[in-house]
């Protein structure tokens, strides 16, 4: 019986566990991505040469979209690189710019060559797909309309379309890409900074930006 404890006893010593709690937020951060990298291009486009030198104020109060403070600090930004000098009220301005979302969201299409998942009669679960070519792609499509006004008076208004584009295929176990707007995105970021950088500091190199899942 003493035996019998002891054996009990040096066979639970080692035993033990432990948990972590894993959580995902409820968007991905390429859609989120896809959808700010489109705001991005789109305020690329924006050109307003009306405003320069003007005090502007900038009217949000019809703009509802995903996203809707991204998509306001982008057009607050691009408003003042044209020029501009924003004012907190539509009183104190010489122009007000109206900012309207008639799109902001994400297109998905996928495609499978190969043996689609297979019901099994009474069982809970189907058969798993077998795919020889698969392919996902997801595409941020946004248009913005900015109306600009002095009061009431027309001044201008413009349409500003954009997109950002990412797919991923797989023939059997290889991955390929023909496009990926969001890694390209990141990419450029960090390049403007290391150049924006070495502007500050000409004595100092600029960080080198290695292209993600390419090898030296």
């Amino acid at each position: 019986m003493k035996r019998l404890t002891l054996l009990l006893i040096v066979w639970t010593l080692p035993a033990g566990c432990s948990s972590r709690t894993l959580t995902n937020t409820p968007r991905s951060a390429i859609e989120q991505m896809l959808l700010s990298g489109a705001v991005d291009r789109a305020m690329e486009k924006l050109d307003l040469p009306e405003v320069d030198g003007k005090d502007v104020f900038i009217d949000f109060n019809n703009l509802k979209s995903y996203d809707v403070e991204y998509v306001r600090v982008a057009v607050r930004a691009r408003i003042c690189q044209q020029g501009a000098t924003l004012v907190e009220e539509a009183d104190d301005a010489d122009l007000i710019a109206e900012v309207s979302s008639g799109a902001l969201g994400v297109e998905f299409k996928e495609g499978l060559i190969g043996i689609p998942p297979l019901p099994v009669p009474n069982a809970p679960v189907p058969i798993p797909a077998a795919p020889f070519y698969r392919t996902t792609e997801q595409t941020g499509i946004v248009k913005l309309l900015i109306f600009l006004h002095d009061r009431g008076r027309f001044v201008a208004a413009n349409h500003y379309y954009a997109r950002a584009d990412r797919d991923e295929s797989f023939l059997l176990w290889w991955r390929f890409q023909r496009a990926d707007d969001v890694r390209e995105g990141w990419e450029r970021a960090d390049l403007k900074l290391g150049r924006d950088r070495q502007a500050e500091e000409p004595d100092r190199p600029a960080p080198a930006v290695k292209r993600i899942g390419v090898k030296d």
